[in-house]
């Protein structure tokens, strides 16, 4: 009897030489290789090293050390945020909210004393953030920034803003190249001080990424130094990284999607 040949769903495939939006076929065979994943996060305060991983946020952060950060800017997702749950499964707002607690107590567990942390919400979900940030750090500010790529999905007033809550750790704290702090924080000149409403901020996105690179590289100026470590725990793209190699800071990165962990290594290879 001659053997019949097992057929396959073709369509259940999908084209080994289609790839994620950005990426050539020369790109995978670079980075897919260089590839590092949160079992290759072997680091403590005395052996910090840069890198993007692709890891969950809270198992990434776990493998940091205490107060090793200077400051972390956070765009955590509003679906798919565990990938631990299945598709077809729906997360309830509470479990949302204490997914965003925990990766916030890990959060403040590897920042500086002197660290800050900057959290976008579109404003649906800021007075969420309001609270988490309230029950763990000290709310320094809410920025309202002109946010062009903001969807409107309502049928009254266009929405075009989003917020960042900037919070620390501490009361003592770096801001504009300066410490603030208690004994600092009543001398400081007009001049220093900045409005929380962000206008000026361009329609303009680097090819390939998410947001206006000037978003990003206003939070670094404002809250790190040169040679300082900026931690992102929700990379997609990777606009934060692009930022930290062009203004001279040391960078770390968690993503759970492999196609947005290669773009952002092509991304900030590039830079």
């Amino acid at each position: 009897m001659a053997h019949t040949p097992e057929k396959h769903n073709i369509s259940s495939f999908t084209n080994p030489l289609e790839t994620f939006p950005g990426l050539t076929i020369e790109d995978l065979n670079k980075y897919l290789p260089a590839i590092r994943t949160v079992e290759d996060i072997k680091m403590n305060l005395d052996n910090m090293s840069e890198g993007m991983f692709l890891t969950k946020c809270l198992d990434g952060l776990k493998q940091l050390p205490d107060e090793s950060i200077d400051l972390i800017i956070a765009d955590p997702p509003k679906d798919n945020w565990d990938t631990s749950i299945e598709i077809s499964q729906s997360a309830t707002l509470q479990e949302y909210y204490q997914w965003n607690h925990s990766w916030l107590c890990e959060a403040y567990r590897v920042l500086k004393n002197t660290g800050s942390l900057y959290i976008f919400s579109p404003w649906e979900y800021s007075g969420m953030y309001h609270g988490l940030l309230h029950n763990v750090f000290i709310i320094q500010s809410r920025i309202i920034w002109r946010n062009y790529l903001s969807n409107n999905e309502n049928d009254t007033w266009l929405n075009e803003t989003s917020d960042i809550w900037f919070a620390t750790k501490t009361n003592e704290f770096l801001f504009k190249q300066h410490p603030v702090g208690v004994n600092t924080i009543k001398k400081l000149n007009d001049d220093f001080l900045e409005s929380n409403l962000w206008l000026d901020i361009p329609k303009i996105v680097d090819e390939g990424g998410r947001y206006p690179q000037p978003l990003f590289s206003k939070i670094i100026e404002s809250s790190s130094f040169n040679l300082n470590w900026i931690l992102d725990p929700f990379m997609r793209v990777g606009d934060v990284g692009v930022a930290c190699k062009k203004s001279g800071r040391r960078f770390i990165g968690f993503e759970t999607n492999k196609d947005q962990m290669l773009l952002s290594m092509k991304r900030v290879d590039k830079t």
